[in-house]
């Protein structure tokens, strides 16, 4: 299935892709599930497998998306986590350990949404990754079992502030810029994604590919993402675990061209869809 947050009608809803339409759950569910995170939260993924065969109530170009999970409690983020990275940067060793941070939700925009490039900040940057969203509770939770704790997966634009990422150490101010990157454009559910590991994630840059990778093609897989980062803290139903970017990020030129308003952005994954946006001006 596919699940995504929207709106229409002047009300915010959820529901289940159907072809070049949506079916309504909230309207069917909302009783007991107000919020597609409530449905994750009970693990009732299969309530809405038993509505999935039910006519769409609109047509998919005639709703806003929202993102994913417009409540999730955690977005966190492993960075520098593809081979090419490190290739491309000719650091020769990859990491022992991932590099993990985290982003906030209003760090992001929808699917069909505009990435604003902001007053304070000139050298914004794209990396379309593959994100794993929990469905199941868990701490400590094992390599081996890691996946049974996801409900399905989504696309990122990790977008960047690169000249931001020059002042210190820190990764968050960088990273966390007012609606700098974009997620969307909804859930694939696990049961159609059996091997994460074995996708193909392109970025269209104004229709010029500019990203083309394998996500076999990680150093940490999401299956031990999920692990490590479970070693921290609770992972909850609705988390984003975004999983990295493959090399072709524009801070890897000699001569960067940094993103600008009015170009468009597609990143595809196999699997799972395109999420495409806008570039605008704050």
């Amino acid at each position: 299935m596919k699940l995504v947050n929207y709106r229409a009608g002047g009300e915010d809803k959820y529901g289940i892709v159907s072809g070049d339409g949506v079916i309504d759950a909230a309207a069917r569910l909302e009783s007991e599930f107000p919020t597609l995170r409530d449905v994750l939260d009970a693990g009732a993924l299969d309530k809405l497998a038993a509505i999935a065969g039910e006519a769409p109530d609109s047509a998919l170009d005639d709703i806003e998306f929202d993102l994913p999970v417009p409540n999730a409690r955690k977005i966190m983020c492993a960075g520098r986590n593809y081979r090419a990275y490190h290739e491309v940067a000719e650091e020769g060793k990859t990491p022992d350990w991932p590099s993990v941070f985290s982003r906030f939700a209003t760090s992001f925009v929808p699917h069909r949404g505009d990435v604003l490039k902001p007053k304070d900040g000139d050298w914004l940057d794209y990396e379309g990754e593959l994100v794993a969203v929990i469905g199941k509770r868990g701490r400590h939770i094992a390599e081996a079992d890691a996946l049974g704790h996801v409900a399905g997966y989504t696309i990122m634009n990790e977008g960047t502030l690169r000249d931001w990422s020059k002042r210190g150490l820190q990764n968050m101010p960088s990273k966390n810029f007012f609606h700098s990157g974009a997620l969307g454009p909804w859930i694939v559910t696990a049961d159609e994604i059996p091997d994460p590991q074995n996708l193909r994630l392109t970025t269209r840059r104004d229709g010029a590919v500019v990203q083309d990778g394998t996500t076999d093609r990680m150093i940490f897989t999401v299956a031990f993402l999920i692990a490590y980062m479970s070693k921290v803290t609770w992972l909850e139903p609705g988390d984003m675990i975004s999983t990295g970017s493959p090399g072709g990020s524009i801070t890897e030129n000699k001569n960067p061209k940094w993103l600008q308003p009015g170009e468009t952005l597609e990143i595809e994954v196999s699997g799972i869809g395109t999420l495409s946006h806008g570039i605008a001006k704050e």
